[in-house]
């Protein structure tokens, strides 16, 4: 059995996270033969786990993902041509996704879905529409996140599964030993983000900047994961209990040292530090429907050591707020991923489609 996976490499990594753990479980596990293929800071990601892939161009992807009429495109699909999948796994991908159907209508597809992309009334209506109609062309699809959406129209109850968040398989063998050290991610990268996105980033990593010296007793660690954001902040004064870090680093090492977390709010690593139990400060950004989507994963979690900033806050409510959570009693670990879920929908789909 042989699955090729596409997955979206921009702007964050929770696309390929996700994939590259479900697939590398049915490597070790199942036997299958497994082919991935990313770009950008996806790329970047794959390479520190072993995987060569090639490189985009401009021309090749746009802000719905990659280009079918690309040369990456069309380099996706010679691989499926030559190589001859038994069943693609694409995540963020709907160009592509509506593509590999029209010209190979009899290749099955599972498609992994955030909660947003059927479900999001603060988006346009139209685009949608769009968006539903494309990934209900998929064979099935498996929603995965904080939020448990309805069955959207188009989709067939048999072949949609909504779940809660499929983690990155690191995350379960990470053993906590906070030592008073305080770590802020600012995400996968900023590698083909709009200017927005780059300025919201490095307003996360200023505010950290002037916090630092008031919370003199922790180590600040700002891990930009973008040679230009850190090239960026090197530019400013960086107090003596501040690191940056250039490169991405394995979550073992914020998430086992950490004693408070400060990142974006997206769907994986909300869910990453509440099954670790780990205080975390969630910075909401973006347009209008991203921050709801961030607001609404938050107050899906109903964790009290997990709460909202505004990027827009002053350092003194920052550091009123870092000094707050720290207080808190940490709880019982509780399970906010459904990896064997998802792990069983793609066997039983095999079994039911593809083997018999």
């Amino acid at each position: 059995m042989k699955i090729l996976a596409i997955l979206r490499g921009f702007p964050g990594l929770g696309r390929v996270v996700a994939g590259v753990s479900i697939l590398e479980e049915l490597r070790d596990q199942h036997g299958f033969k497994i082919k991935m293929i990313s770009y950008l800071q996806g790329n970047l990601y794959l390479k520190t786990r072993g995987y060569s892939t090639n490189e985009v161009n401009p021309r090749d992807y746009c802000p719905l993902g990659l280009l079918p009429t690309s040369l990456f495109g069309a380099d996706i699909h010679r691989t499926i041509s030559e190589w001859k999948p038994n069943l693609i796994l694409i995540d963020g991908e709907p160009l592509m996704l509506h593509s590999i159907k029209l010209s190979h209508p009899s290749l099955p597809i599972i498609t992994l879905l955030n909660p947003s992309d059927v479900e999001n009334p603060h988006n346009d209506k139209a685009a949608m529409d769009y968006f539903r109609n494309i990934y209900a062309m998929a064979d099935l699809a498996i929603v995965h996140g904080l939020q448990r959406p309805s069955l959207p129209s188009g989709f067939k109850a048999t072949s949609f599964y909504a779940i809660d968040t499929i983690l990155r398989k690191e995350i379960f063998s990470i053993k906590r030993r906070p030592s008073r050290q305080i770590y802020c991610i600012l995400g996968g990268g900023t590698t083909n983000t709009d200017a927005t996105f780059f300025a919201t980033t490095l307003r996360m990593a200023e505010l950290c900047l002037s916090v630092a010296p008031h919370i003199s007793d922790y180590q600040f660690h700002i891990v930009c994961a973008n040679a230009d954001l850190c090239h960026k902040l090197t530019e400013k004064k960086i107090p003596s209990n501040v690191t940056l870090h250039q490169d991405i680093l394995s979550p073992e090492t914020y998430y086992a040292n950490a004693e408070i977390i400060l990142t974006r709010a997206g769907r994986n690593t909300l869910s990453e530090v509440a099954f670790l139990q780990i205080p975390t400060l969630v910075f909401v950004t973006g347009d209008i429907y991203r921050q709801e989507e961030q607001r609404q994963n938050v107050a899906a979690l109903q964790h009290p050591q997990i709460c909202c900033m505004d990027l827009e806050s002053n350092p003194a409510k920052l550091i009123s707020a870092i000094l707050s959570i720290l207080s808190h009693h940490v709880g019982e670990e509780r399970p906010f991923c459904d990896n064997q879920e998802a792990i069983r929908a793609i066997l039983y789909f095999i079994e039911q489609t593809i083997d018999k």
